[in-house]
């Protein structure tokens, strides 16, 4: 059934616009204009009305996230990369059980979606022991409405936790079903070899052609860390990305994360190969991984989003604060990433990063949507609300989320499951894993 939506102010291919209205058919968007134009056009249909209080935005694309690091919040701080990887992430993470896994992950997703994230891609690595857990990650965002991408990991690499790794076979045969299964709910799966150090070449390779072969797009960590170079280089004498094009996997369908540590060359070659990049600011601070040459690559015409990654806060305003700063620090250039240029990197230009039509209020987009307070403390109706979006807000400024065209989460309540037995289940994970509840934990 059409529905009609339309809003006093709304934010569109990040212009502002007044007396804007679109209407959406079987949860995508079939006509966006004029207020008065599109209601004369469907005189009949349901329709929804914003007011001078509120600003319609598109949902944001969170183009990488892994849910389960939220566990990680609090506790394992102020660590270097490899020890946050060993002493956190694989000590706590094989250990969820898969109903566990499902509490966590809608904690997460809810965080999201209170946040304006309407798609998020999550890149799921607990598929070593079969497929009961990523069953119950996909059932969590079922249920609380999020629009899900899996990027379902590819991991042989020695070191990685049984409950992380597995055979190529193994990984092909269970992507491979996990693709049909989910295609009826409208779950677009991506294989997703880990990185070149997690795993092996003909993983990599094998990854890459079922990803092809179902026509979706791959995602992997590449070049996150300095030290991932030296290894590569050491190992094949190329670079990551040069590396990557020798295996024949570097294309249009190719999704790097991170990318921080490349050389111009490479940059030149994602550009040549139609690459795309997720760029994830806030864990690369976090972490200490680096800067990421945005405007380099962007400027090359790479398509490039954003992601939360660890989700120390999953919030894609936060991103893009940190995308524009990091790049205005990086060249000494306050002019350089504009708050538009970051607006776009987490709704239009994300969604395109990973081949959905989403992100915008446009014509054949998904009618995914939040609802900003413009009377919120930290909003200033002077400002144009892009600049207020990235570079002022605070949580709390959105009010209702939408995906194709569902209400799914408001400031009062989650949708299905109230915030505080979400809170209270996760904090019993917390405690059977033993987590420290206050920061003088292991970090000191």
């Amino acid at each position: 059934m059409i529905q009609v939506v339309r809003a006093r102010h709304a934010l569109v291919s990040g212009r502002l616009v007044h007396d804007f209205a679109f209407a959406a058919d079987g949860g995508r968007i079939v006509r966006a204009g004029d207020g008065d134009s599109i209601v004369t056009q469907y005189p009949d249909a349901p329709r929804m009305d914003y007011g001078e209080e509120r600003l319609l935005a598109p949902g944001a694309i969170n183009g990488h996230s892994h849910c389960y690091q939220i566990l990680l919040r609090g506790w394992a701080d102020d660590w270097g990369f490899e020890r946050w990887r060993s002493d956190a992430l694989y000590r706590i993470i094989p250990q969820l059980t898969p109903d566990e896994l499902y509490w966590v992950a809608l904690s997460a997703f809810v965080e999201m979606l209170g946040n304006g994230i309407t798609t998020v891609v999550e890149f799921f690595y607990l598929n070593g022991g079969g497929t009961q857990h990523l069953e119950r990650l996909v059932e969590a965002a079922v249920d609380c409405g999020i629009r899900l991408v899996v990027a379902r990991a590819w991991m042989d690499a020695d070191f990685a936790p049984p409950a992380f790794r597995e055979e190529i076979a193994q990984a092909r045969r269970d992507t491979l079903a996990l693709a049909e299964d989910l295609r009826g709910l409208g779950i677009m799966v991506c294989p997703a070899p880990h990185s070149l150090h997690a795993a092996s070449a003909e993983m990599t390779r094998a990854a890459v052609d079922l990803a092809r072969e179902l026509g979706v797009p791959a995602h992997m960590h590449v070049a996150e860390a300095r030290y991932e170079v030296e290894q590569v280089r050491g190992r094949t004498g190329l670079t990551p990305i040069a590396y990557l094009d020798s295996l024949g996997v570097l294309g249009s369908d190719f999704v790097a994360v991170h990318g921080i540590w490349q050389t111009e060359e490479e940059k030149e070659l994602m550009a040549e190969r139609g690459a795309a990049l997720i760029h994830n600011p806030v864990t690369n601070q976090y972490l200490g991984d680096g800067i990421a040459d945005i405007v380099g690559l962007r400027r090359r015409g790479v398509r490039v989003g954003l992601g939360t990654d660890c989700n120390l806060r999953p919030c894609i305003y936060d991103e893009m604060r940190a995308a524009s700063f990091l790049q205005k620090i990086a060249t000494l250039d306050g002019a350089t990433l504009s708050a538009h240029d970051a607006w776009m990197m987490g709704t239009r230009e994300g969604a395109h990063a990973i081949g959905i039509e989403a992100g915008d209020f446009t014509e054949g987009c998904y009618a995914d949507w939040c609802v900003v307070d413009r009377t919120h403390p930290s909003f200033h109706p002077w400002s144009h609300p892009v600049n207020q979006m990235v570079y002022v807000s605070d949580p709390g400024i959105v009010v209702e989320t939408f995906v194709g065209g569902r209400k799914v989460s408001d400031r009062r309540r989650a949708q299905r499951y109230g915030n505080e037995r979400i809170a209270a289940e996760v904090r019993r994970v917390a405690e059977r894993l033993r987590l420290p509840m206050d920061p003088a934990g292991p970090g000191t």
